[in-house]
């Protein structure tokens, strides 16, 4: 059963839930949306998009030097030696409160939208399958593309929570799973593309 919980952190309400919660029952494990910091996230593995934005910067600077050099050791078994749009690989979390970092290379709107769509929602089932293989039961997500790849809010909030659902419905693993967001607009648009 999935309970679907949105929070504000900025609302003055018990137990840390804003007046605005809402809810939503289905046959799946948890999910949470919030505003907060992914560095400080306590779950088993916190989702990292690589490249220039603000969250990877954040979660190697909170991490230490160790994540980058685990992160390039982790990449070179992948074909190629690099990381590839929707792929994804683990590295311990080091400094972080999270035990583990799922690193995944997150689309660029602008270069093909179609494809991107695609490449968002490997990037979280992708996740979810790794933290399966590496028996995780909690992974936080940030709003992967929604930075400096510029892609749309509202249209990756439907594609993340989306490909989210269908992976835990798939394979009925007890794992919670959150959404950790930076604005109330945005956590808007990820609970608003749970109620769907």
């Amino acid at each position: 059963m999935m309970l679907v919980v949105a929070k504000d952190p900025h609302a003055p309400a018990p137990g840390g839930f804003s007046a605005e919660t809402r809810r939503r029952r289905t046959e799946a494990a948890p999910v949470e949306f919030t505003i907060g910091d992914i560095t400080r996230e306590a779950t088993d593995a916190i989702v990292n998009p690589v490249g220039p934005g603000l969250v990877d910067l954040a979660i190697r600077r909170a991490a230490g030097a160790e994540l980058v050099d685990a992160f390039h050791l982790a990449r070179t078994a992948l074909s190629g030696g690099r990381l590839a749009r929707g792929q994804a690989v683990v590295t311990p979390g080091f400094g972080l409160a999270a035990g583990h970092v799922i690193h995944c290379c997150p689309p660029v709107y602008a270069d093909d939208p179609e494809q991107a769509r695609r490449d968002l929602a490997t990037c979280h089932r992708e996740a979810l399958r790794l933290a399966r293989v590496h028996g995780f039961t909690s992974v936080a997500f940030p709003a992967i593309g929604t930075g400096v790849y510029r892609y749309p809010v509202a249209e990756a909030a439907r594609i993340a929570v989306d490909a989210v659902t269908a992976e835990l419905r798939a394979h009925a693993t007890p794992m919670l799973v959150r959404f950790v967001l930076w604005s109330p607009a945005v956590l808007a648009a990820y609970a608003s593309a749970s109620n769907r």
